[in-house]
C-alpha cells in the first residue's frame, strides 16, 4: 500500500486521476490540496470533495484549499472551453457535508510528510505553487518523502501553452524551478508520454458495461465529463471521441513505475524570460559534483496497459 498526497487543480483529467487513486487497492489517499489552474483553488476543493463522495472509497480524505495565485502574485485559470465553468466539464455532482480543512496547504503537506515518516509520495497534477511554498517553509522536505510524481513539462516534444512549455510547469514557472532544484526523488510525467496515451469513448462504454455497482456513479461522471473534454480535443487537436491522458497517467506511474521507461536528467525551469517561461532547461555537461539530484523523466510508456489498468479499478 502506497500513501499518497494529491496536489491538484481539479479539472477533468485531475478528477479521473483522483477517482482512480480513491478506487485503487494499492493506494491510500492521505489528503488532497488544491491550487488555481483548471479552475480556482476553492472550486477545485469543492470538486475534490464531491469526487470523494461519489467514489465510495470507504475512508475519510481531508481536502485543503491551497494557492490562489503564483509565488509572484499572478492568478490565471484555464479558459472555460477546456474544462468547463466549474472545472469538471460542467457536470454537477452531488453535494456532501464535507468541508475543506481550515489550514494552510503548505503546512498540511509538511505535516503529512512528518506524520508518515518517509513513506509519503506526493503526486502533483497542477501548478507546483503549494509544494514550492512548503519548500520555502522547510527546505528539508525532499528528504522527508518517499517520492514526488509531477505531471508536467516536456523534454523532447513541443509544449501546449507555448512551443517550449507545458501548462502546469509554465503556470508558476518560478515555483516549478524551486521544486526541480530541491533534490526530491522525483519522477516527471510530461507531454512526452501523456500525448501518446489516449482514452476513447469505447474505453468508457466498455467500463460501464462491466463495472461494479459501487463504481457506476464514478463512471457515469467520467462519461459526462469526457464528453466535454473530447469536444475540446476535437477542436484543438482534430481528435474524434478521444483525449490525451495527462493526470491519470501520472497517477498510474505513481502506483506502478514499471509502466514507463525513464531518462535521468539534470534540469531547471526558466522563469525570468517571458518567451521561454516554463521551459525545462537540461544540463547535460559532465559535472564532477552536482548542484542537485537528477530527475527521472518518463520518455516511453506502455499506453495500452496503462489504459486497461486505469479502468480496471472500476470493474
Amino acid at each position: 500500500m502506497k500513501h499518497i498526497l494529491i496536489d491538484a487543480d481539479t479539472g477533468i483529467d485531475d478528477s479521473i486521476a483522483i477517482l482512480y487513486a480513491l478506487k485503487s487497492p494499492y493506494l491510500h489517499v492521505e489528503g488532497i490540496t488544491t491550487c488555481f489552474g483548471n479552475s480556482g483553488a476553492e472550486q477545485s476543493a469543492e470538486n475534490s470533495i464531491r469526487l470523494i463522495g461519489i467514489s465510495h472509497c470507504g475512508y475519510d480524505v481531508p481536502v485543503v484549499v491551497g494557492a490562489k495565485e503564483t509565488l509572484d502574485g499572478e492568478s490565471k485559470s484555464a479558459p472555460a472551453h477546456i474544462h468547463g465553468d466549474n472545472g469538471i466539464g460542467n457536470v454537477v455532482l452531488p453535494a456532501t457535508a464535507q468541508k475543506p480543512l481550515d489550514m494552510d496547504a503548505a503546512d498540511f503537506i509538511l505535516e503529512k510528510a512528518r506524520e508518515l515518516n518517509g513513506e509519503l509520495i506526493i503526486v502533483t497534477t497542477g501548478r507546483l505553487t503549494n509544494l514550492a511554498r512548503a519548500l520555502q517553509k522547510d527546505p528539508t522536505l525532499p528528504r522527508q518523502v518517499k517520492g514526488l510524481v509531477v505531471m508536467g513539462g516536456c523534454v523532447a516534444v513541443h509544449g501546449n501553452v507555448s512551443p517550449v512549455a507545458e501548462a502546469n510547469i509554465a503556470g508558476d514557472a518560478r515555483a516549478s524551478d524551486l521544486v526541480f532544484r530541491a533534490g526530491f526523488p522525483m519522477l516527471l510525467v510530461g507531454l512526452d508520454v501523456t500525448t501518446k496515451t489516449f482514452i476513447t469513448a469505447k474505453d468508457v462504454e466498455n467500463a460501464l458495461r462491466f463495472c461494479r455497482e459501487d463504481s457506476r456513479e464514478s463512471l457515469e461522471y467520467i462519461r459526462q465529463a469526457l464528453a466535454f473534454y473530447f469536444e475540446f480535443h476535437r477542436v484543438s487537436e482534430g481528435m474524434v471521441d478521444c483525449c490525451f491522458v495527462h493526470d491519470p497517467l501520472a497517477m498510474l506511474l505513481a502506483e506502478d513505475p514499471t509502466l514507463g521507461t525513464y531518462r535521468m536528467i539534470r534540469a531547471r525551469v526558466e522563469y525570468e524570460c517571458p518567451d521561454y517561461a516554463g521551459k525545462i532547461v537540461l544540463d547535460e555537461r559532465f559535472q564532477r559534483t552536482m548542484e542537485h539530484g537528477e530527475i527521472a523523466a518518463c520518455m516511453e510508456v506502455d499506453a495500452d496497459l496503462a489504459i486497461r489498468r486505469l479502468f480496471s479499478v472500476f470493474c
